[in-house]
């Protein structure tokens, strides 16, 4: 049995398989399975997974026979893994260079008391067809947030300070992602996680790379507002977070980020009086920038 799954969940995007697959290909550690579920509805992925199946003897390629969504993908991928450790890949993402996936296993060998470990992240922007445009950058976490979340894992609510589930590795046994959810549904899964267990691994060093562009799901969910409040507020009632002001301030600003009436988060318990004194602070906050702007216009400074 493999000591690590790599588990990808796959949709419509076979230049990002092979991307990714022949990432898997150079990596040092070998002690690895592939997993690949397919939410497709041709064989496009099929076809570049099976192009590797001489490179990677432990591929295994399963199409679902109905389409399972985003998230029920990831939980597609894995049910079917067989080892001790789940590194989840989306199909748009890789390995940054060959020792990254040792890299990840070795965080969690040597913290036998943690269940989850992150990295950071290498962000790449990528064309409409899925090849890399020349734009790069590299993002981890601050000490400051690294603290945050090591005293009170709930403070994932604030920020997602995590990041992407590529970033991450985890022991099998972890709970499954949250199918009711698409936006926020990495936060949520992190905090489950980490209420078992709140210990965990970290580096800044960008062991993946993250392929951006603008056809992807996140770009689509980050403009609805109905979408980021409904799910604000799901895991703000699923962990009791509206006791708490700094959480009640997230929620009223995403709802102001999104000119959402005080009748969406009122069932989370935010009192209407906290709702309007924060929309009359941002009403005067965007006056003054807004007012700003207009004075560097008509005077030409910057």
């Amino acid at each position: 049995m493999a000591k690590v799954s790599i588990c990808i969940p796959a949709y419509k995007n076979p230049v990002g398989v092979r991307r990714l697959l022949e990432s898997i290909c150079i990596q040092d550690y070998r002690d690895f399975e592939v997993v690949i579920t397919d939410d497709s509805p041709d064989d496009r992925v099929e076809r570049a997974a099976m192009e590797f199946r001489d490179r990677l003897p432990g591929l295994s390629y399963f199409r679902n026979p109905s389409r399972r969504g985003a998230t029920g993908n990831w939980n597609e991928a894995v049910r079917h893994a067989g080892g001790e450790l789940i590194k989840i890949m989306h199909h748009d993402d890789w390995f940054t260079d060959k020792t990254c996936l040792g890299r990840f296993v070795r965080m969690l060998e040597e913290h036998p008391e943690a269940d989850l470990a992150f990295c950071g992240s290498r962000q790449v922007m990528l064309d409409a067809q899925g090849n890399r445009t020349g734009e790069e950058f590299d993002r981890g976490i601050s000490r400051e947030h690294l603290s945050m979340i090591e005293k009170d894992f709930r403070d994932l609510y604030i920020g997602d300070y995590i990041g992407a589930p590529s970033a991450t590795i985890y022991r099998k046994g972890a709970p499954e992602y949250e199918e009711r959810l698409t936006w926020i549904v990495d936060v949520e899964f992190y905090m489950r996680l980490l209420a078992k267990n709140p210990r965990f691994a970290a580096t800044t060093e960008p062991l993946v790379s993250i392929g951006v562009s603008l056809n992807q799901l996140t770009e689509s969910c980050r403009t609805d507002g109905e979408l980021n409040v409904r799910e604000y507020g799901f895991v703000m009632q699923e962990f009791g977070l509206e006791k708490e002001k700094k959480y009640r301030d997230k929620i009223i600003a995403i709802a102001l980020k999104y000119k959402m009436p005080y009748s969406s988060i009122a069932s989370c318990g935010i009192p209407a009086g906290e709702y309007r004194r924060a929309a009359v602070k941002k009403w005067r906050e965007d006056m003054v920038f807004y007012m700003g702007v207009a004075y560097r216009k008509l005077t030409g400074r910057r």
